[in-house]
């Protein structure tokens, strides 16, 4: 049960502002946008498609990994509330996902299919980012309680691929990394505190579940 002075997390207002918050990157990247159509080189840089496709890319595997912070953050602080919102940073981070795919395929590509069947044997990196971007709209599709209570036990086994998309935007990220791996060992960091957590976890709950001792019938 949440603590009175905790409370308003679970309000739509609480909501609300959390996803203001997330959509803050997206709102500086358009004014970036904007700008940088109004005065070239301004603010994107001399290769403003690639810019793009980098940011949206950044903010997409950190919302990808808020999202199971989020989970994390719920359990060590222990404020079982703020799982609520993990939902809207799921919903965040797939779109960013889209939109930075979609910049990639615009911006970059021009909309050329063909370049960008070429371009899976060329760059292996965006064989991966596809399949995280495929596996990604089944878990967005269903994460509404509707389909949770149609899905049941299957709801929790479907979005546990969320761990195989967190690997494989983390290899999409190490294969297009060049002369330094700073990004790649950053987010790696990360993404192993966030599984080790977990891990530990489960195993606290399995001994718990040890330590239960049945009362007599």
């Amino acid at each position: 049960m949440a603590k009175p002075r905790l409370a308003f997390l679970t309000t739509k207002p609480a909501k609300w502002i959390v996803g203001l918050l997330l959509a803050i990157p997206l709102l500086l990247l358009l004014i970036d946008v904007i700008i940088e159509l109004v005065n070239p080189g301004t603010r994107l840089g001399p290769s403003p498609g690639d810019a793009l496709v980098d940011r949206l890319g950044t903010w997409s595997i950190r919302f990808l990994y808020l999202t199971l912070l989020v989970s994390s953050l719920a359990r060590l602080l222990k404020v079982p509330v703020l799982v609520q919102h993990r939902r809207t940073c799921g919903l965040f981070a797939f779109s960013y996902v889209v939109l930075h795919f979609t910049a990639y395929l615009s911006a970059i590509l021009g909309f050329d299919l063909n370049t960008l069947l070429g371009d899976f044997s060329k760059r292996p990196y965006i064989i991966f980012g596809m399949i995280a971007l495929v596996l990604l709209i089944p878990m967005a599709i269903t994460s509404t309680r509707g389909w949770r209570k149609r899905l049941k036990l299957n709801w929790k086994r479907l979005h546990r691929v969320i761990y195989v998309i967190a690997v494989l935007a983390l290899i999409h990220l190490w294969l297009q990394e060049r002369s330094t791996y700073t990004d790649t060992v950053i987010y790696g960091s990360i993404l192993v505190l966030l599984f080790i957590e977990r891990i530990v976890h489960s195993l606290r709950q399995r001994r718990t579940r040890k330590n239960v001792i049945p009362s007599p019938s």
